[in-house]
């Protein structure tokens, strides 16, 4: 099964999107709960800065004590606090102390009984007035109004920074997923549009070959002929390239599977070097295959393996010497087999061996030796080496050759 990278790459950026606004709306609950004890805090001393103000006047502890007197029914001890706290001196303590503790909130405050039901829901904003009377019978209390507002406001400038670096996020990721679904549709409709135009190419091409191989046999005088054999050689290596594009476009559209069966690689190296006859005593080469061991098969597609053998021999043809030399090693190895292909060509360099495997990529010493290709073979090669799960690697100095070494599992 082919898998669909980019949907994966889609679904892995949401959930992280999705995983920084989860952390972010911890991030703010985590900072209200501060902002909250914060402002708790400052409250409490505040209170207790006020209690102990009141504690050093003694006209406003003497009224306290009177308030607070053991025996007093409630009704009568409200109106007796109501008084009290109407006074500005007990006003004017309170909101001098909250002041200096930054907080400027409506409030309301009472003094209460610590036995009271209030006590509890109140206890949160409230101090004893321990220090005033001497049975530490009643506490004075605070609440607020608009407290939520308030914290609001104070996270508001990050809340919003918040929100805004989130909606920017999605948007870009918004637009970078239109964008990317945008290439890749484009993408499939060149590929699609290159594959069937070369697939157009197959029939000319192969009527071209049959008229040049008929025109050949039937008019013996053109047997040798120039042109007929430059018509007929030109064909051939444009119905290889075109193979080569049709078997990588099917390969990367996951629509070929490989139709795997033992292969002994000695053998096949044989015979990919035995059909190559032709073109290796046109380059005056000398081409030869030797092996490690007895243990020389895995399980491949010998179609597939062939061509990436017939792509390799023929770039190292190519790009050799005056007289080229090929070396087309097998040797077993610890849990699969590996097959080299050593050269004495041009070599490639640093640069070079680092790109060498992309597609349409054609190094500049094949650009300046004038040879013809789509820079496929070895894109092909590669994709073929990782479809056997093996790997494939070259190493190279500059101007001394190149070794390609493609390394291919065991038989399970």
């Amino acid at each position: 099964m082919k898998i669909n990278h980019i949907a994966w790459l889609i679904g892995a950026s949401a959930l992280a999107i999705l995983a920084l606004i989860g952390f972010q709306i911890i991030w703010m609950q985590h900072s209200r709960k501060l902002l909250e004890e914060q402002f708790n805090n400052r409250v409490n001393m505040a209170l207790c800065s006020t209690v102990e103000r009141l504690a050093s006047d003694p006209e406003q502890s003497n009224d306290l004590r009177a308030c607070c007197l053991p025996g007093k029914n409630e009704a009568a001890g409200n109106q007796n606090f109501d008084a009290l706290l109407q006074q500005p001196e007990m006003q004017t303590a309170l909101t001098a102390a909250l002041h200096f503790y930054q907080i400027d909130l409506p409030y309301q405050f009472s003094i209460a009984p610590n036995d009271s039901a209030g006590a509890e829901t109140a206890a949160r904003y409230s101090c004893s007035l321990g220090p005033i009377l001497e049975n530490d019978s009643h506490h004075l209390q605070l609440e607020f109004e608009g407290k939520t507002e308030y914290f609001l406001q104070r996270m508001g400038l990050m809340v919003f920074a918040s929100v805004a670096i989130l909606l920017l996020i999605c948007a870009i990721f918004g637009i970078g997923v239109y964008y990317l679904l945008r290439q890749k549709r484009l993408s499939d409709h060149n590929r699609d549009f290159f594959n069937l135009m070369t697939h157009e190419f197959r029939t000319p091409l192969t009527n071209i070959r049959l008229a040049g191989n008929m025109l050949a046999r039937k008019e013996t005088a053109l047997a040798d002929n120039q042109y007929l054999n430059i018509i007929r050689r030109e064909c051939n290596h444009l119905s290889e390239q075109v193979e080569n594009v049709l078997h990588l476009g099917g390969l990367e559209k996951g629509e070929y599977q490989l139709k795997k069966q033992p292969v002994d690689l000695r053998q096949l190296a044989n015979e990919v070097v035995s059909d190559m006859d032709i073109q290796i005593r046109e380059y005056g080469a000398e081409v030869n295959v030797h092996t490690g061991g007895s243990a020389n098969t895995i399980e491949g597609d010998p179609l597939h393996l062939g061509n990436a053998f017939r792509n390799i021999l023929d770039n190292a043809l190519k790009y050799g010497n005056t007289n080229p030399v090929v070396h087309i090693g097998i040797e077993p190895q610890a849990n699969g087999l590996r097959v080299s292909f050593a050269d004495n060509g041009i070599g490639l360099t640093a640069k070079e061996r680092r790109s060498i495997f992309k597609k349409f990529h054609r190094c500049d010493n094949a650009l300046r030796t004038g040879q013809k290709g789509f820079g496929l073979g070895l894109a092909y090669v590669k994709k073929i080496v990782e479809l056997h799960q093996g790997r494939i690697a070259v190493s190279s100095a500059d101007g001394h050759g190149a070794r390609f070494e493609l390394f291919f599992p065991a038989s399970k």
